[in-house]
């Protein structure tokens, strides 16, 4: 899939993107560790089908922005994208998240409503679902590289291309971590970045007090209906953790496990995403 490159101007920051296709906009988001250029085989499909796909890089993921993470946390890329739809259109916009992606759509949704039409959240559960994530052990040892992620020095030791080629791999079993996301987590300031966005889940210093009061709504279920989509061989968060999703999602909302699916379904299985994409996108 060939992307152009672009910077979306915002009243937050500039943020550089890659677009390709003519027609209504879907705004993908991507997660980690990962890059933009991933949601290629997904946009490829979108854009045959008359859609015009921009894929952001999170805040801290480009050359451009390193170094402007001051705050982390969820509700700050929330409004990133928030600050994109706008910038991008004076229309609602459809959105697709993946993994950390997912978070910002579902929080996006949740604040601020008025922002978008059509919601799809990959490989991760709805925002207002995930307070109880914790609580079992065997996803508490999935999860482990969160809570290394936390110690100073350890997780600066841990985040490097062992690791990612390791996750991804898991994640998503035979699945090689891309060249193209190995090239940009060699940066140590990216790396950096990643991790400030983990320790961002414990650490309420790196929360924005700006948006307090969008706090207050952003973890509760979105106004919006949302497709939210699973990979049934997922390795980081597996479907179980599904099981009381609607509660965390409008009325009209669907879930659904993608077979033979792992945590990258849009690479796994680019097709019958896309199918599924653009039948909740219409």
């Amino acid at each position: 899939m060939r992307f152009d490159e672009i910077v979306i101007r915002t009243d937050r920051l500039d943020f550089p993107a890659l677009a390709a296709g003519e027609g209504p906009l879907v705004v993908c988001w991507h997660g980690f560790p990962d890059h933009p250029l991933s949601f290629g085989p997904l946009a490829e499909r979108l854009v045959a089908a008359g859609r015009r796909v921009v894929a952001p890089f999170l805040r801290g993921h480009h050359p451009a922005t390193l170094g402007r993470l001051r705050f982390a946390d969820g509700l700050t890329l929330a409004a990133d994208a928030a600050a994109v739809n706008a910038a991008l259109s004076d229309e609602p916009l459809d959105v697709i998240g993946h993994d950390v992606g997912a978070g910002v759509a579902g929080r996006l949704a949740a604040a601020w409503p008025e922002r978008v039409r059509r919601v799809i959240t990959m490989a991760v559960p709805p925002p207002a679902t995930l307070g109880t994530i914790f609580d079992d052990p065997a996803q508490q040892q999935r999860f482990f590289y969160v809570f290394l992620f936390q110690v100073p020095g350890v997780g600066e030791a841990l985040l490097n291309e062992a690791l990612i080629r390791y996750l991804w791999r898991t994640w998503s079993p035979g699945l090689e971590a891309p060249e193209h996301v190995l090239a940009l987590y060699a940066d140590p300031a990216v790396r950096a970045g990643a991790l400030r966005l983990y320790r961002a889940n414990f650490d309420r210093s790196l929360h924005d007090p700006v948006l307090a009061d969008r706090a207050k709504v952003s973890e509760k279920p979105a106004p919006v209906p949302m497709l939210v989509l699973a990979g049934e061989q997922d390795g980081c968060i597996t479907p179980d953790n599904y099981a009381g999703a609607a509660a965390g999602l409008a009325p009209g909302s669907r879930v659904e496990v993608v077979a033979g699916a792992g945590h990258f379904l849009h690479l796994d299985r680019p097709d019958e995403v896309a199918a599924l994409a653009l039948d909740w996108l219409r």
